[in-house]
């Protein structure tokens, strides 16, 4: 199919009034299909353009916010100004969707809840990003990524065994909570061209942490049992781990019957296959310890990245465990387009990750990635006028 400037979001304006990472992550997924971005933000700016790990560089812009703001426009607006809060209502009068993230409550104290700007706007589409909810005796606190981490469980069923709970070492919840809400917006979007309802969505990062970690939520509401930390290790499965060779560490899963019997063909001990200690699944996973040592034997023989040719050749599912550096330096990488140029405010050239959905009828990259410069953006002539 030939391939259209116009993406599939083309023509839907959104008011972003989100921070940080959660929202912003959602309305980048958004922009990435062609949707017209408005940042709205105080004159301090959003605290992402300034948050700056040790191995953040030394970029104009904190990589934390162009990651999730390059295809955005910028406008500085005082929600308690009066006259600037007339200019957001106009403002989200034309537009199609809103998304904000501040505590239940507050949007609607400033006359910028989805009823009152349904007044004006009977097609706006509303979407909310919440903590723990809108109702409920946590509704009014408010939750980062690690808080959420912890109020969810994945912290507790993270790290090693016989360890304290640990995080994931980036901002998962985050990620997955603006993933949940652009979709909810995309589905309120096509109800309203379906059924001509211009609906609310909202998502809490509670909900999205635990749907994030239904499998295994699941196997408790099943069971009544406490999960336990098991590190690497699959805990239904065996193999399933991280393995040490030659030179660099894999990971492997190949639990199966086809796949377990393909992995003890391949290095050399087909004995294993009829082995009492390792017959189904289940047995292999109480004997866990012998059968990692028994494979790592074998893996240490020749390094990572052979193993990975050889035994994903085979079909088994394998992968090394690369850093940053070897992930973006890759061959797949550089075919899938993953890493794109930008500008920063200055002009100056950086490189962003892509958003990960692509569509056949329409090149995204021919979307103009730049940091926006705090209020840089002049208001829309329809709606100054």
């Amino acid at each position: 199919m030939q391939s259209s400037s116009a993406g599939p979001l083309s023509g839907i304006r959104i008011i972003d009034f989100t921070r940080l990472i959660a929202g912003p992550c959602a309305t980048d997924l958004l922009a990435g299909m062609g949707a017209e971005v408005i940042k709205v933000e105080s004159a301090e700016g959003d605290a992402m353009r300034q948050a700056r790990s040790v191995d953040g560089g030394g970029s104009r812009t904190a990589p934390s916010f162009t990651a999730y703001n390059v295809m955005k426009s910028s406008l500085v607006l005082d929600l308690k100004d009066p006259t600037d809060l007339e200019t957001v209502r106009n403002l989200c009068r034309d537009a199609d969707v809103v998304m904000q993230a501040f505590r239940p409550g507050v949007m609607e104290r400033l006359g910028l809840g989805p009823e009152a700007l349904r007044e004006t706007n009977p097609r706006l589409v509303y979407g909310s990003l919440s903590a723990f909810g809108d109702t409920g005796p946590d509704a009014a606190r408010g939750g980062v990524d690690i808080v959420m981490q912890a109020e969810t469980g994945l912290m507790s069923v993270t790290g090693e065994e016989g360890r304290g709970p640990v995080k994931v070492g980036l901002p998962i919840i985050d990620a997955v909570s603006g993933y949940a809400l652009a979709l909810g917006i995309l589905g309120a979007l096509l109800q309203r061209e379906r059924q001509d309802v211009a609906g609310d969505v909202a998502v809490s990062m509670l909900d999205a942490g635990l749907h994030l970690q239904a499998q295994p939520v699941a196997e408790y509401l099943s069971s009544g049992r406490i999960a336990s930390r098991v590190g690497n290790k699959a805990p239904y499965a065996a193999p399933a781990d991280a393995f040490t060779t030659g030179e660099g560490t894999l990971v492997l899963s190949a639990h199966l019957p086809g796949h377990w019997r393909t992995l003890c063909r391949l290095l050399g001990h087909p004995e294993w296959i009829e082995d009492p200690r390792f017959v189904t699944t289940e047995i292999r996973v109480q004997h866990r310890a012998e059968i990692t040592a028994l494979i790592e034997a074998e893996l240490a023989t020749a390094p990572a990245d052979h193993w990975v040719e050889v035994l994903g050749g085979a079909g088994l599912t394998v992968g090394k465990i690369r850093d940053y550096r070897e992930v973006l330096g890759s061959a797949q990488v550089a075919a899938n387009g993953s890493v794109l140029d930008a500008t920063d405010v200055d002009g100056t050239p950086i490189r962003i990750v892509r958003t990960p959905v692509r569509f056949s009828s329409f090149d995204d990259t021919a979307i103009e990635r730049h940091v926006p410069g705090l209020g840089t953006a002049a208001v829309p002539q329809a709606v100054s006028a």
